[in-house]
């Protein structure tokens, strides 16, 4: 199994040299008060600064949507008739509207007059707001 070459420090800290430049510039740009916490503002703005550097120079471009996946929804229509003073679920879910149009042109024709119905889409979307804990044994 061949070696492969180490780089040398020269090299790694000109792979750094944007990275220092940027703390550097904080470290001229932001004032050091004497006493209790006089560096704090200097610590948040060299935090902040490498921060986004990482996030546009180390992190890969579609990082920032898989910390933040798009909420999912998943849409299904189905046929609602008035039962008892509300609107109460009528026919089975579906997927498509065309589906739905189509039973609901066949449940109105075989109701015809008798009855009122209506065609619903329900969208459901969920948002995971916690990591998952397994349940306690």
């Amino acid at each position: 199994m061949a070696d492969t070459p180490r780089p040398t420090d020269a090299e790694l800290l000109a792979e750094l040299a944007p990275l220092a430049a940027v703390i550097a510039d904080k470290i001229r740009t932001v004032p050091v008060r004497l006493g209790p916490g006089g560096t704090d503002d200097l610590v948040s703005e060299l935090t902040l600064a490498v921060a986004v550097y990482c996030g546009r120079h180390v992190l890969p471009a579609d990082a920032a949507a898989l910390a933040a996946p798009a909420h999912p929804t998943e849409t299904s229509w189905l046929i609602e008739t008035p039962r008892k003073g509300t609107w109460r679920r009528w026919s089975g879910y579906r997927d498509t509207r065309e589906e739905a149009r189509e039973d609901y042109a066949a449940t109105v024709e075989w109701g015809g007059a008798r009855q009122a119905y209506r065609l619903v889409r329900e969208t459901t979307t969920y948002t995971v707001e916690a990591e998952h804990t397994p349940e306690p044994t």
